[in-house]
């Protein structure tokens, strides 16, 4: 996978997900790497909860996690106060492979109809300060805080549609080079120094729904049966080495559960700007061909994977206006869609999407709402048969064993 973050643990105050076996970026959909910024000291955690719901919790947070078997522990964080909720870390240790750890933050309400999910970020001197958040200068420090984890430009914003009670929404927006798209987040409304990037989730639902709910196949390129019973998206970058190579044991996989499984996938873009220099083209021409029909755009998703090592962003241009001549669309007409209008913002609009349901590497695949990280070559197929057929063919014939990780 090419990742928001490679498997170097500074990042923000309280760190997020691993990143493992993917092409490198940080914990922030941006595609950058990870500052060499140590964040300041983490609040220590409380002894795990002290709840008789502790049980129902669990399973309610286990499918935020990418599916598989490990444990999950839940610490509460008792020096960061928020009034109407309970601060909490969630960490997930998986047995295959200890790289794939992962943890996340939550803010449960106290009424337990909500909880605000993502990365927190401290801001000490505001901490002391005590100052409330009234105006945009209020979020200078949020701003600086996020700077150590997001590489590249960006803005945070008062967005008051996302106010709750204690909390002031943010809206952050970043550049991709070719426009902009956004994230949400929320900083404590009394003091500004707690900041959490993420979103709020229904804890009466469960995470594959609510994940379903929030992403849009409407106009997606696809493949496999309409009447398919599986539906998996995929988020990825052309330029990601370990992308073509998941693409590939896709191809693979579908092929071989085809007489017992039907499977329909999605192609979401997700480019990761900051390391892959001409991915956001790729993906721009890519909703070019697609409009055009959506064979081709599969064609060349394909052609671009055949040529990924030896394009730079002159080739990926020349090559993208030949494949478009090539089959049958006038230049002119090319370029007036090529990195203009609609193309670029539906790619933003994938991107801002990705990082709402937690997309921080690609590829990311989604199984009907679960995420799934392909980091072990079995493990894919171990899932689908687990999940929808009832185990058959399992055990597999060869052990599960990590791939071997993207250098770039």
């Amino acid at each position: 996978m090419t990742a928001l973050h490679r498997t170097r643990r500074t990042a923000p105050l309280l760190a997020g997900a691993a990143a493992l076996l993917a092409c490198a970026a940080p914990r922030a959909a941006t595609g950058q790497s990870p500052s060499a910024h140590q964040a300041a000291p983490a609040p220590q955690a409380a002894p795990r909860l002290p709840d008789p719901r502790v049980q129902a919790l669990l399973a309610w947070i286990d499918p935020y996690f990418p599916w598989g078997e490990g444990e999950i522990a839940l610490d509460e964080i008792t020096q960061l106060k928020v009034p109407g909720y309970r601060i909490l870390k969630a960490t997930k240790k998986y047995k295959l492979d200890e790289r794939a750890n992962d943890q996340t933050y939550l803010a449960l309400e106290d009424n337990g109809k909500s909880a605000l999910i993502g990365d927190v970020f401290l801001d000490e001197d505001r901490f002391k300060a005590r100052q409330p958040v009234r105006t945009e200068a209020d979020l200078d420090g949020v701003q600086r805080q996020l700077s150590k984890f997001f590489r590249g430009r960006f803005r945070v914003a008062l967005d008051p549609s996302l106010d709750r009670p204690s909390w002031k929404g943010i809206r952050l927006t970043i550049e991709t080079g070719y426009g902009t798209y956004d994230a949400s987040g929320f900083v404590t409304a009394s003091d500004g120094a707690f900041a959490l990037v993420g979103r709020a989730w229904d804890r009466n639902r469960g995470f594959p729904e609510q994940r379903r709910a929030l992403i849009n196949l409407a106009d997606t390129p696809a493949i496999g049966p309409e009447d398919a019973k599986v539906t998996v998206v995929e988020y990825s970058d052309m330029e990601c080495p370990y992308c073509k190579k998941r693409t590939k044991d896709w191809d693979v996989l579908a092929a071989k559960l085809a007489p017992v499984l039907k499977i329909r996938r999605y192609f979401k873009a997700f480019p990761l700007t900051n390391d892959h220099p001409w991915a956001f083209r790729a993906s721009s021409a890519g909703r070019c061909f697609y409009e055009k029909s959506p064979a081709l755009f599969l064609n060349w998703k394909s052609s671009v994977y055949a040529r990924q090592e030896q394009l730079n962003v002159a080739a990926l241009d020349t090559f993208a206006l030949d494949f478009a001549v090539a089959n049958g669309i006038p230049q002119l007409q090319f370029q007036s869609c090529y990195l203009q209008g609609r193309s670029v913002e539906r790619v933003h609009e994938d991107m801002a999407e990705g990082f709402a349901v937690r997309v921080r590497s690609t590829p990311t695949y989604f199984v009907d709402g679960q995420p799934v990280s392909w980091f072990a070559d079995d493990l894919m197929e171990e899932y689908l048969r687990k999940t929808y057929l009832k185990g058959a063919g399992l055990p597999l014939p060869h052990a599960a064993k990590p791939a071997a990780a993207s250098r770039k």
